[in-house]
């Protein structure tokens, strides 16, 4: 629980707080618009309310994926680790790599 207080935790749950309140102030001001006559505001005043919801769903996958780093390997629901994703050309990387790296023979002049 302590890894959701560092500072970019911090700025992190700032910011969703600031995007959820914002995004409830502009669907109730699209809100009183579409009450007020203007036909657009009505898509518009259920729209901000649905950003705010995928804005704390982030937030609450996010806190709950960085909490789930805690837990040892063997507890995660008995799922195994997905082996690591390598690319088809990673051997003409590496090939590439060494070459990069191999001082050529030549002289400088």
């Amino acid at each position: 629980m302590r890894r959701l207080l560092t500072p970019p935790w911090i700025v992190l749950h700032c910011f969703a707080v600031v995007l959820t309140v914002a995004f409830g102030l502009l669907g109730w001001w699209q809100l009183s618009r579409a009450q007020g006559g203007n036909a657009i505001s009505w898509g518009y005043a259920f729209e901000w309310p649905l950003f705010a919801l995928f804005t704390l769903v982030l937030w609450i996958r996010q806190m709950r994926l960085e909490l789930r780093k805690d837990r040892p390997a063997e507890s995660r629901r008995g799922k195994p680790e997905p082996p690591p994703m390598t690319s088809p050309f990673e051997s003409a990387i590496l090939k590439a790599r060494q070459t990069d790296i191999e001082p050529s023979h030549g002289s400088h002049a």
